[in-house]
């Protein structure tokens, strides 16, 4: 804790003396992560999802990397796009606009909101408009976790949309979804990890549980 005082306190106090923390539409989309990254980088993850009955869909393992490119002339148009390996199995997502968060972030959400539209036949839209909203609404909180072997300082993101939903009792044991986001300037993406848990009704184990975790990225040797 006194670590975390003199180091993100520190720095991120206002001429007023408040603590200035950003929210969760500060940290999913208006940080430009990418604007630094150097083209040609590629940014790996690590992605697990976990399901406990086979109602519930497979449980897999999945690499998941996120490729920067931009023209030669102009490396400030930057693009992203994603590329997924399960197995044999080869798919990608993209390419996206750079300007406003990570890529990865989108794609697994929206990854979600699928899923709990599939498993409870409900609205794609609905589900997509109450995880949006609690984005704005989360909890954010400084943070520190290790990377690469090193401590970094960041920011961490906890949400439950459907908690206080009028509609909860249609999405099932789905309705306690939680997720929680690890965000940092310090780390290559700006994206450090993601875990969303669904726990069973006794709150004793989950139904679902998935994770990405950044695991490292490789930089494009420079020019002689």
């Amino acid at each position: 804790m006194k670590r975390l005082a003199t180091g993100l306190a520190a720095l991120l106090l206002t001429a007023t003396g408040a603590f200035a923390a950003p929210n969760g539409t500060d940290l999913f989309f208006g940080k430009n992560y990418l604007d630094t990254v150097q083209p040609g980088t590629r940014i790996a993850y690590d992605y697990k999802h976990m399901a406990s009955e086979e109602k519930l869909g497979e449980s897999f393992d999945e690499k998941m990397e996120l490729n920067v490119t931009a023209p030669p002339e102009d490396a400030s148009k930057r693009i992203a796009a994603v590329d997924i390996t399960r197995g044999d199995r080869h798919t990608e997502a993209g390419p996206f606009p750079t300007m406003n968060g990570n890529p990865i972030s989108l794609v697994l959400l929206e990854r979600d909101v699928k899923e709990m539209a599939q498993l409870t036949k409900g609205s794609p839209f609905y589900i997509r408009n109450r995880v949006r909203d609690s984005i704005a609404s989360g909890t954010v909180e400084a943070t520190t976790f290790d990377y690469a072997g090193k401590p970094m300082e960041g920011w961490k993101l906890t949400m439950a949309p459907f908690a206080n939903d009028p509609n909860k009792e249609k999405l099932l044991e789905l309705a306690g979804r939680r997720y929680e986001f690890l965000f940092s300037d310090a780390v290559p993406g700006g994206l450090y990890a993601i875990r969303v848990v669904t726990p069973k009704a006794d709150g004793k184990s989950n139904i679902i549980e998935t994770k990405l975790t950044l695991t490292g990225a490789s930089v494009p040797a420079a020019a002689p």
